[in-house]
């Protein structure tokens, strides 16, 4: 299919819009698969107790100096001056998904292999959306 010059500088005037939208679209399923899969992962390994570390996961996407991040997080909320930052609402997160401690806790990498489960499938999704926005497409 050809288009025409004018056409073209139409579409790629809209692109910047339309590719911000469509990669945040990417971005938020890819976190939400992430979330999701993070939580499956903490109720058998770590074994729930409390239900307290699985419930702090989440997966968000945080516009950050005028650009978007998937961030996968467990064990609290940060502020909105400090998004990449946790709070100590479940101050044990971090110990059982690296390991470590007193007690010498083995690493049980929750959150780590559902953002690795889910990251080609991302970067594939991304690179989708770019060729929609230059198309002049929504996803």
């Amino acid at each position: 299919m050809s288009i025409s010059f004018e056409e073209f500088q139409e579409r790629l005037s809209e692109s910047d819009n339309r590719l911000q939208n469509n990669v945040r679209k990417v971005l938020v399923k890819q976190s939400l698969r992430m979330e999701s899969d993070a939580k499956k992962n903490a109720t058998s390994f770590p074994r729930v107790q409390t239900g307290r570390l699985r419930n702090s996961i989440s997966g968000n996407v945080i516009n950050y100096n005028q650009e978007d991040y998937l961030v996968l997080r467990a064990g609290g909320i940060s502020t909105p001056s400090r998004p990449f930052t946790e709070s100590a609402d479940v101050v044990y997160a971090a110990i059982q998904e690296f390991g470590g401690g007193l007690q010498n806790i083995k690493e049980k990498r929750y959150l780590r292999n559902a953002f690795e489960r889910h990251i080609k499938g991302t970067r594939i999704l991304l690179g989708k959306a770019v060729k929609a926005a230059l198309r002049g497409e929504d996803i």
